[in-house]
């Protein structure tokens, strides 16, 4: 039988581990239970986010694999225990006492830490290895990404925040409680000392805050033997999730993010560059966010956002009938991949339980405009770690099946 999914994209953290002494239980618990899944797809990529790609920024190479860093371990990271509390007490009135239903703080639930593991690089490693051994042991067509974060979500960002704040601009809603700068891959950064491994000696002064971000990644990737990267959240245009949140689209602007775009495919050569859309089609992206057609094709995947927390339902039909028509143009590239909803990694809702009408409208959507894409992704554990629950998921499963045989 012709497997219907080309690729099948689940979106991966460490909280699925309770604890970080041998993680090859909980993969092969996961390739048990995505196994339909992966038997329906011609090749399995799993985006891993260990955090929000401040650890691919701060990263200083081999010698440094010893190193603690911050990783997404909250349910709503809000910047630290004084603006937890606050977050928490917000959550409280509006939610508990209030009966808030739906919109921030409802669906980014409290904030707490989820777990108290060390996270660093050594074994982090670990995680990739026993992913890449378990995939290779079962034969499975596999490849593996670390995830790149522009904004502030998911835990603490020192170098966006702390070491480069210049580096950064615009904002970002984070649980509603904070909000802090994103990468502009525009602007120019400011010298450090710091030991990167890209710039081992430190940042030099008028050093372009793209070019950074994509030499750390190539160091990063290649390092722990990687396949590429994913780059969440609308990666080189700032101004998040609505085009009145867009900056002027100048010439400048335009030139800025169509050299950044060239340039990552250029330096990771054939690594694979996954990439995060703004929930909006790429014509408007071209008008407002002065994207360029001709990135798109920079880029092997992009990932069509439907969650439901953010998306404007109207523009999901665009949204991909938008990609298609663009990769038809590029001869298949980039492949267009689906997201469905569930849970989500970093927040508390779940999307089949809290706003279920939303969760069969992406079914409805999947019937007509799934079979154009290339293939699916979704949020594989919720913010507690688990998997997605055999229901929901079977569910889905049904859905994407039906629509592919009903072609």
């Amino acid at each position: 039988m012709l497997k219907p999914i080309r690729i099948f994209c689940p979106w991966l953290t460490p909280k699925i581990f309770p604890r970080f002494d041998d993680p090859r239980p909980r993969v092969r618990e996961f390739f048990d239970h995505y196994r339909e899944w992966i038997e329906l797809s011609e090749l399995t990529t799993i985006a891993f986010c260990a955090g929000n790609g401040d650890h691919i920024l701060n990263y200083r190479g081999k010698s440094g694999w010893n190193d603690a860093f911050d990783w997404a371990r909250f349910t709503a990271y809000n910047g630290g225990a004084a603006n937890a509390f606050n977050h928490n007490r917000d959550w409280l009135n509006r939610v508990r006492e209030g009966g808030e239903r739906s919109y921030n703080p409802y669906m980014a639930g409290p904030s707490v830490i989820v777990s108290e593991e060390i996270l660093n690089y050594r074994i982090l490693n670990t995680f990739y290895d026993a992913f890449r051994d378990e995939a290779k042991r079962r034969g499975i067509n596999f490849k593996l990404l670390e995830y790149l974060e522009p904004g502030p979500e998911f835990c603490k960002c020192e170098w966006k925040t702390v070491r480069h704040p210049e580096g950064a601009s615009g904002s970002a809603d984070c649980g509603g409680t904070i909000n802090q700068g994103v990468i502009d891959v525009c602007s120019t950064l400011r010298p450090d000392t710091h030991p990167y491994a890209s710039f081992p000696t430190g940042i030099p002064a008028g050093t372009n805050t793209g070019d950074f971000c994509i030499a750390q990644t190539d160091a990063f990737t290649r390092d722990f033997g990687l396949d590429g990267v994913l780059l969440g959240n609308q990666f080189g245009l700032i101004g998040f999730w609505h085009p009145d949140n867009a900056p002027p689209p100048t010439v400048e602007r335009r030139n800025g993010i169509k050299r950044f775009f060239h340039n990552f495919r250029r330096v990771m050569g054939s690594k694979l560059i996954y990439w995060m859309d703004t929930y909006w089609p790429a014509d408007v992206e071209i008008e407002k966010w002065a994207m360029s057609e001709e990135n798109y094709a920079q880029v092997d995947a992009v990932l069509v956002s439907n969650f439901a927390v953010i998306v404007e339902r109207t523009q999901i039909a665009p949204n991909v009938e938008s990609r298609v028509r663009i990769a038809s143009k590029f001869g298949g590239k980039p492949a267009t991949l689906f997201s469905v909803d569930f849970v989500d990694p970093w927040y508390w809702y779940r999307v089949y339980l809290d706003d279920r009408k939303n969760f069969l409208f992406q079914h409805e959507r999947y019937k007509k405009f799934g079979p154009k894409c290339d293939g699916v992704t979704f949020f594989a554990n919720d913010t507690f770690g688990h998997y997605v629950m055999p229901q929901p998921l079977g569910e889905t499963l049904a859905t994407v099946r039906a629509a592919h045989e009903s072609k």
